[in-house]
């Protein structure tokens, strides 16, 4: 069993209900045309705003500076795994797709593997960075200045780190000041708590009335591709950043603090995050009329997530994925 004396429920349930939407959203995306479909598509961005800032969140708030022994973490825990998935998932395609998608030489991580290399990339430039005056104000205007480069997109996930960098950054200077910890204790928690409500509310009529392309909340495309100049394409990547940064506190000040099962699948997340790809795939594979259904894309969505979640979740499927990556990383790390 894992151990949870040492750990924060607040954010393993907050990582509970952000991989649910995570693994929601991908399944909507799948089994409708969300270029077309008004319902899936505001539902699809709407999650989209803050699923994944939200992990890039959460992933700085647990980041610790002066790591001497980061780039043997990065390695281990972001690194090897991406390659080994990486594999898996080429040849997962070839034998069951019969087509080899070529994302490895193109130097892409494979669909939702790009977040494995952002972390990457956001542990080891928050050790060199973190001590740079300003650094925030100049990872803003990077996060908006990235867009207009159109040589820069999927490739190494290079948009997506820099674009969310400073929520990983964020997510730092919440833990070092204990903000969230003020927030959960203030005395106007109930107000907190109708302005919370209030902020979905907007973020979800936002999305609903601007009927942007869904390009621009993926973060990996440049302005030009979505049709946008650089000056609107820079406010509504500062507008979609604002947002995810107040849902993310948001649902935070909603999520409670004890731990219930949620807490585990929020502490084993990484788990059902990588697979859930596969079985999305395999759902694919077999192109039953049914999948254009509304009510299969929304309840069987919600049923496939709560699945996928709560199986995957497991502290003693962790368990057994810590062991095997361990035995990996030895067979590839030389000890000195």
């Amino acid at each position: 069993m894992v151990s949870t004396e040492n750990r924060n429920s607040l954010l393993d349930n907050f990582k509970g209900i952000l991989i649910f939407l995570v693994v929601f959203g991908h399944f909507i995306e799948n089994f409708q045309d969300i270029w077309l479909n008004g319902s899936v598509r505001v539902a699809w961005q709407f999650i989209y705003v803050f699923h994944m800032p939200g992990f890039a969140f959460v992933s700085g708030y647990f980041s610790k500076k002066n790591d001497g022994r980061i780039f043997e973490k990065v390695l281990s825990k972001q690194i090897i795994p991406l390659v080994v998935f990486q594999c898996m998932f080429e040849i997962f395609s070839i034998l069951f797709s019969h087509h080899f998608t070529g994302a490895t030489f193109s130097l892409t991580p494979y669909w939702t593997l790009w977040y494995l290399l952002s972390l990457a990339f956001w542990r080891i430039f928050f050790q060199l960075l973190h001590r740079v005056k300003f650094i925030f104000i100049i990872s803003v205007i990077l996060a908006l200045g990235v867009g207009v480069i159109t040589s820069i997109g999927y490739p190494l996930s290079i948009s997506r780190t820099i674009v969310l960098f400073p929520l990983f950054l964020l997510g730092n200077v919440f833990k070092e000041n204990e903000i969230l910890e003020k927030l959960k204790k203030s005395r106007f928690f109930p107000i907190l708590i109708a302005i919370s409500l209030a902020i979905l509310v907007g973020a979800f009529i936002y999305v609903w009335k601007m009927r942007l392309p869904n390009g621009i909340y993926l973060n990996s495309y440049n302005y030009k591709s979505c049709g946008f100049g650089w000056k609107k394409g820079g406010l509504l990547r500062l507008i979609n950043l604002t947002l995810a940064f107040l849902c993310i506190m948001a649902i935070i000040v909603l999520t409670p603090q004890k731990q219930f099962f949620v807490s585990e699948i929020g502490r084993n997340s990484m788990i059902p995050y990588i697979t859930h790809g596969f079985l999305l795939k395999i759902l694919l594979i077999h192109q039953f009329h049914f999948y254009t259904n509304l009510y299969f894309t929304f309840i069987g969505g919600l049923v496939f997530s709560f699945l996928v979640v709560y199986v995957f979740g497991r502290d003693s499927i962790s368990k057994a994925y810590d062991k095997v990556m361990v035995r990996i990383c030895r067979a590839v790390i030389t000890k000195n």
